[in-house]
Order: structure tokens, then C-alpha cells, then sequence
């Protein structure tokens, strides 16, 4: 296997490997699996997709009346149970040895054959040794990236490895050693930091270990996104920190998630991202979702201090829920609104988000105008009151702009907060997007960071 040559083909488009051996067997205990075993072919479509057909000369457990009468069980809106899906593995005609997991098939079967044609498409497929205790792991990326970097590549240490990053005119490498075994998960942990830093939606498309290779098809993507990254590209410290940030987020993704998936902070940021690709409507809708859902990983109770003020709240509001329920239930004419009044008052021992932001901004990790331009611009796009009689092109747009811009600026302030982080970032609530330094600076200190940039 010489993933070179793997790799160069599939960024052409040109992946083609033959399979002396090809076996597709249903998820699923016992003896009563589907299986089909023949040879064929996994390659790469036009529109770079990775797809396989399978010519079986065997087949276990299933026939045409079985496979049309499965289909017929297909009900729309449902989600496919487990033993729906396949496991594809194969021996290529160089010996290499892949395998492709969660396999939807699909089967041609033909009145002169016993078996049928198999075929399908691949989120991904695995080649070769591939050890969940690696040491050295490179991810190559096949998006045109404004990847931090004066020259075509650039090394630095994080999350205790080494990284050395290449970049290309359309398409860039990162290669991550340590002497230690890497975190488990950590492809997707560099996918999240780089996903943070570069305001972009970028994928690996070929993950590589000295044994083993990962390729994965492509996925739809926004081409034009407008929400900017927490250090913007035209400053000077977009060269000089954006790396310590990429370490920062990578450090704490590493330390929080500990599933394969995104760490939540990932998703929310992903919302606001490609809800930036669309109207100024849904930007500003995605906007204040995710700085919500942002809000929800902020610890508020950090000292005994404050952990004891906000129980000793906790339990005022809770008398005064139970002294609105009582009141109601026990009103002849009104109890039999009690189930609603419960419902109404049933939120006021929690902790809301703009009790969270507030919190960070008493603490100097945000500012309170951004927090009121949150207010605005989500209740403007939740909870709509622009009547008929309104003329929608009147609008003050410039009024939106800004407000958007204040509360990317409120969002990136919430990341920061919680990963940790102090150090230079692009204030997007001010005109020409000034350097700023976080936690929130003086105007002083402001000047100072202008002067260097």
C-alpha cells in the first residue's frame, strides 16, 4: 500500500482499487446475517464520492423475493435500524486490506443469476493496519485554506505534540508526532481547532498513520461564509498567535470531549458559521442561537462565594414558584389554571444565559453592549413583531450589520472565556476591525495593540 500514490489519485479524482476478495455482511448476531462474497471495486466519483460494487458469486440469507419485500419495510421519515447497515471488507490485487463501516446496499438482482450485483456509496473507507494508539498521524486537507503561515509551512508545539503544517494553492497537510500515544479522538480534535481558528468548514479527506490510511468522501459545504475568524487574516497577530489559539481550543476539546463526535462548543460554533452563508435573517437567527447555546458551557459558580449566594437564590425563587402555584390552585375559580401557571414559573430556579453573560461581563470577560445587541438581534429573529404595515426595505440594515458584528465579537469573548484563552483578537464591533486584547482590556491597552499590529 503506498499512500502517496493513494492520496494523489484520490485528490485527482482518479481512485480505482481492485478487489480479489470482497465480502458485505449485515450488522447483526447469529446465523441469519446477509452476506454476499465475490469480487469488485471501490472508487471515486466524478462529484468525489466513494462508492463500491460488489459481483457475488455467494449470498447468505437472502434472495430477490427477501431483498424486495425489505424494501417494501422501508418507511419514509423513519430512521434506519442497525442491522440495516453492512460491513465491507476486501483484499485489494496489490494485498492491501480495507474495511468500510455503517454500509447502506443497494442490489441489482438479474433473472439469470443466482446472486446479485451489490453496490452502494462510502462515508469512508480504512486501509491498512490502523492502531488506536498511534504516535504520529498526518490529515490531509483538500480545501484552499488561508492557513496561518508567512512561508508554505510552519512547525510549533501544542497539546503536547509536534505539528508541522504545509500548505499548498489548493489543499494543505498537517502532521501531528508525540512521544507519547496520541489522544484518542484526535483527528477530530485538530478537525475542531482548525474548524475554530479558520472560520471554515474544513474536513480531512486522507488521515494517515505509518500503517494505516483514512479516506472519507466529500461533504456539502457553504461556499461563501461571512462570519470572520477570532483573529482576523489581515492582522499582523493572525501570523504570530493564531497557533497558540489553534493549541489553546485543541488543549481543551482534547480535555472535555470524550466521545468520536464534536465537543458541543464545535457545534454551536459550526451554527453560527453556516448560518453566516445566508440571508442576514437566518445569519442573525444561527447568530443568537449559538451565542445561547455558548452561554450554557459558562461556570458561573467558581468560588464558595458565589456558589453560596446563587444556592441561597436558588431557594428565594423556589419559595416564590411555590407561593404563585399555591395561590392559583387554591383559588376556586383560577385553579384550574395551575398546570399552566407551573409551567410558566417552572424556569425561574434555573440559570438563564443572559444571567451567564451577565456574569462574564461583571468579570470583565465581556462587554455589556455586546450582550444587549444579543437581545436585540434574537428577539428580532425569534420572536418576530414586524407587522404587514411595515416596510421590510426601510429597515436600518446598517443598525443589523452592527449588531452582527457585536455579536460575533460577544461570541468569540464567551469561547475564550471558556477554553482559556488570553491574548490578541479582532473586535468586529468596531469599524476597520481593530487588534484587541482579551480578557477586555483598558483603551490604553487598546492603543498599545493597535500600535503593534
Amino acid at each position: 500500500m503506498n499512500p502517496d500514490r493513494i492520496i494523489s489519485n484520490f485528490k485527482q479524482r482518479k481512485l480505482h482499487v481492485d478487489f480479489l476478495e470482497m465480502s458485505l455482511v449485515q450488522n447483526k448476531a447469529g446465523n441469519e446475517a446477509i452476506a454476499y462474497r465475490g469480487k469488485g471495486y471501490v472508487q471515486q466519483t466524478a462529484d468525489d464520492v466513494l462508492v463500491f460494487k460488489l459481483y457475488a458469486n455467494e449470498t447468505l440469507n437472502s434472495d430477490f423475493v427477501s431483498s424486495f419485500n425489505s424494501l417494501n419495510g422501508t418507511k419514509s421519515g423513519e430512521l434506519y435500524s442497525d442491522d440495516s447497515y453492512f460491513t465491507l471488507k476486501g483484499v485489494a490485487s496489490d494485498g492491501g486490506v480495507w474495511r468500510a463501516e455503517q454500509v447502506l446496499p443497494g442490489r441489482d438482482w438479474h433473472n439469470e443469476h443466482a446472486n446479485p450485483i451489490v453496490h452502494g456509496k462510502l462515508s469512508s473507507i480504512t486501509g491498512g493496519d490502523w492502531r488506536s494508539d498511534p504516535r504520529y498521524l498526518s490529515m490531509h486537507f483538500f480545501e484552499k485554506a488561508d492557513v496561518p503561515m508567512l512561508i508554505r509551512e510552519v512547525k510549533f508545539t501544542a497539546a503536547n505534540c509536534e505539528f508541522h503544517v504545509e500548505s499548498g494553492d489548493d489543499s494543505f497537510i498537517v502532521r501531528a508526532t508525540s512521544d507519547a500515544t496520541l489522544p484518542e479522538h484526535f483527528a477530530t480534535r485538530v478537525e475542531e481547532a482548525l474548524r475554530f481558528l479558520l472560520a471554515q468548514s474544513v474536513t480531512p479527506r486522507a488521515i494517515v498513520q505509518p500503517r494505516g490510511i483514512v479516506l472519507t468522501s466529500a461533504t456539502l459545504q457553504s461556499p461563501i461564509v461571512r462570519l470572520g475568524p477570532p483573529i482576523s487574516r489581515g492582522s499582523a497577530a493572525f501570523h504570530d498567535k493564531s497557533w497558540e489559539l489553534f493549541g489553546t481550543y485543541l488543549a481543551y476539546v482534547i480535555e472535555k470531549a470524550k466521545f468520536e463526535n464534536w465537543h458541543p462548543c464545535t457545534g454551536y460554533l459550526h451554527t453560527a458559521h453556516e448560518a453566516s452563508a445566508n440571508s442576514l435573517d437566518a445569519w442573525a437567527m444561527g447568530l443568537g442561537v449559538a451565542v445561547e447555546g455558548l452561554a450554557g458551557l459558562i461556570d458561573i459558580e467558581q468560588t464558595d462565594a458565589e456558589n453560596a449566594q446563587r444556592m441561597k437564590e436558588r431557594a428565594r425563587l423556589k419559595e416564590l414558584q411555590d407561593f404563585i402555584v399555591n395561590q392559583v390552585s387554591s383559588h376556586e375559580t383560577l385553579n384550574t389554571f395551575t398546570d399552566r401557571i407551573r409551567g410558566l414559573v417552572g424556569g425561574l430556579t434555573s440559570v438563564r444565559a443572559i444571567d451567564r453573560m451577565k456574569w462574564l461581563a461583571d468579570h470583565g470577560g465581556a462587554d455589556p453592549a455586546h450582550i444587549d445587541a444579543w437581545k436585540k438581534l434574537r428577539n428580532r429573529g425569534v420572536h418576530p413583531a414586524t407587522k404587514g404595515d411595515v416596510d421590510v426595505a426601510s429597515l436600518d440594515f446598517q443598525k443589523m450589520i452592527d449588531e452582527l458584528h457585536s455579536v460575533t465579537v460577544l461570541l468569540y469573548h464567551i469561547v475564550f472565556h471558556v477554553i482559556g484563552y488570553k491574548g490578541p483578537h479582532t473586535d468586529y464591533a468596531t469599524r476597520n476591525f481593530p487588534a484587541k486584547n482579551y480578557p477586555l482590556a483598558s483603551p490604553s491597552q487598546d492603543d498599545e495593540v493597535r500600535q503593534e499590529t
